[in-house]
């Protein structure tokens, strides 16, 4: 059940390739970075992530990826996730999955406790929206 919001972020996806494709005999796979800022459990962060998506055959892709939230003070969250995306009307692609975190830093080690489940809307021009919430 999702709990309370822990936060939102904002970004853009700022570099994306081909892993490999059909012309090497497997799926698809994607690699993507995005950066975003926004606020987690009210401090000012900046996320910088880097994700992989592979085509599953009943349509959609599935994404797997590690990133890092950084505090304005030098404090970091490490953080490894995974969920599926699928196409979004108009283009782009929504997706939904969880994030576990490590962290040290005092007003962020909530995170360590709880799945953080993600919302994550990129549009066609690759702007980002990502909203964190608890999942309990």
């Amino acid at each position: 059940m999702l709990g309370e919001l822990l936060g939102e972020l904002n970004g853009k996806v700022i570099g994306r390739r081909i892993i490999s494709g059909y012309h090497m005999g497997g799926p698809l796979k994607l690699e993507s970075t995005m950066e975003s800022k926004g606020k987690i459990l009210g401090q000012d962060v900046t996320f910088l992530a880097t994700f992989w998506q592979m085509e599953r055959p009943q349509g959609g892709m599935f994404a797997k990826g590690h990133g890092v939230l950084m505090t304005k003070d030098g404090g970091k969250v490490v953080l490894r996730g995974a969920g599926v995306s699928m196409p979004a009307k108009g283009g782009g692609w929504t997706g939904r999955g969880a994030r576990y975190a490590q962290t040290t830093v005092p007003a962020l080690k909530r995170l360590n406790e709880v799945p953080i489940v993600f919302e994550l809307e990129i549009s066609p021009d690759g702007m980002v929206k990502d909203k964190w919430y608890e999942w309990k």
